[in-house]
């Protein structure tokens, strides 16, 4: 790979960035020398979950407030509100209407092989890294190929669905404060504004002309000091949130209750078979696949080899909540260190804050990219995709492919796009 082609792919891609976010943060990532080649099945497979993720969102909701009304297992509730303070707790929640729960519009997956989600994020970050890699492809035909699989622009897919759920006059707000990459929703509104599509703080516009509230958790949206108008706007049908104003789609815990004996009877098997097999950790162990029970001191006795789960932070803190925090590979751990993590955990279900236990589902694949001096790489990798989604369908697909088993965006990462 000569350094002049991978200086041109860089340039552009941060040029790109810098015009349109007047900031000089640049691509942080490595840049993979093709589209990422995927059969028609799977590429199939990523359009089909549109509709099931879906359900899932929608059971899991209304099991929730059935738990929170008294209506079903209070358990199930507290899984989620545990500790929580009384403008996040049962009362708040008790209150919230039917228009203040409207499901999700916009998330992403992140798959770590095709078809097991390890974790659903609403609104998401990273819609941009996927727009910027398919503008870098649309830019060098010649390097990368024509399009064979016609995906478009995750962000112009992203414009025309707002557009038809919200009407041509749309003001949204995008929060960033917890956002993991406030860059990205930058470069992100700017692509939005692009389209005609209005934000507060960035066009002339007054914070009661939104329409769309969008932000990356419900702490961030809790503790605006707009929440409160929002939530009347919201009741008289002015406002929708992107992110609904509950943590209910922040904790990881949610993913185990197609599985716990409290909720499973509520879930398909086509929901279960969405995730890999997730469980949550109680002080004395957790259930294995099988049904068969492990104790922590017993997980911790087996070799490294065998320890072939995620241990995750299941809760909403914004202190671990956030980007790749408080979530490892199980396998990694020496025994005392996995002995030491699930003291930690022990105390912080003690405290309310559960953490969950998943199978940790691998997709070991070649990679290739350039680096910004030229360099070929070629290496052994882990993959991640993760499927871009509006209310229409799959709006983009991007993956990322690391050394490491836990797939994340570093500087380390190589980044390539279905196309």
């Amino acid at each position: 790979m000569a350094e002049q082609t991978a200086s041109r792919w860089y340039r552009f891609i941060d040029e790109d960035i810098e015009h349109r976010t007047r900031t000089s943060v640049g691509f942080t990532n490595l840049i993979s020398d093709r589209p990422y080649p995927m059969d028609d099945a799977t590429l199939q497979g990523f359009v089909a979950r549109n509709a099931t993720i879906r359900e899932y969102q929608r059971i899991t909701r209304d099991v929730f407030l059935a738990s929170v009304r008294g209506e079903a297992d209070p358990a199930v509730a507290d899984t989620v509100l545990a500790g929580q303070p009384p403008e996040r707790d049962h009362a708040y929640h008790k209150g919230l209407t039917e228009r203040q729960l409207a499901l999700p519009r916009y998330f992403r997956t992140d798959e770590p092989a095709p078809g097991q989600i390890a974790e659903v994020q609403c609104p998401a970050s990273g819609w941009e890294i996927a727009d910027q890699v398919h503008g870098l492809y649309e830019a060098f035909p010649a390097d990368f190929g024509a399009p064979a699989r016609h995906l478009g622009s995750s962000i112009d897919n992203l414009a025309a669905s707002l557009r038809e759920g919200f009407g041509d006059d749309l003001v949204v707000h995008h929060l960033t404060g917890n956002a993991s990459r406030p860059h990205g929703v930058h470069y992100t509104v700017q692509r939005l504004r692009e389209h005609g599509i209005r934000h507060f703080a960035f066009d002339r516009v007054h914070w009661k002309d939104c329409g769309l509230i969008r932000g990356h958790e419900f702490y961030d949206l809790r503790y605006n000091g707009f929440f409160d108008q929002w939530m009347e706007a919201c009741e008289r049908g002015e406002i929708f949130f992107d992110h609904p104003p509950t943590p209910l789609y922040d904790a990881k815990v949610t993913m185990a209750w197609p599985f716990w004996e409290k909720t499973r009877q509520y879930y398909s098997d086509e929901i279960r078979g969405l995730f890999p097999h997730t469980e949550i950790i109680t002080p004395d162990g957790f259930h294995l696949p099988d049904g068969s029970w492990i104790g922590l001191d017993e997980y911790c006795a087996l070799g490294q080899g065998k320890r072939r789960y995620y241990i995750k932070f299941a809760g909403h803190h914004p202190t671990l909540n956030w980007g790749s925090r408080a979530v490892y590979h199980a396998g990694s751990f020496s025994r005392p260190a996995l002995r030491a993590l699930f003291d930690r955990v022990r105390a912080d279900t003690a405290a309310g804050h559960l953490w969950v236990a998943q199978d940790a589902r691998l997709l070991p694949e070649p990679a290739s990219g350039v680096t910004r001096d030229g360099e070929r790489m070629a290496f052994d990798a882990y993959t991640k995709i993760s499927g871009f989604y509006t209310p229409e369908g799959l709006a983009g697909v991007m993956v990322m492919q690391e050394r490491a088993h836990k797939v994340h965006g570093s500087p380390q990462t190589v980044l390539s796009i279905v196309h």
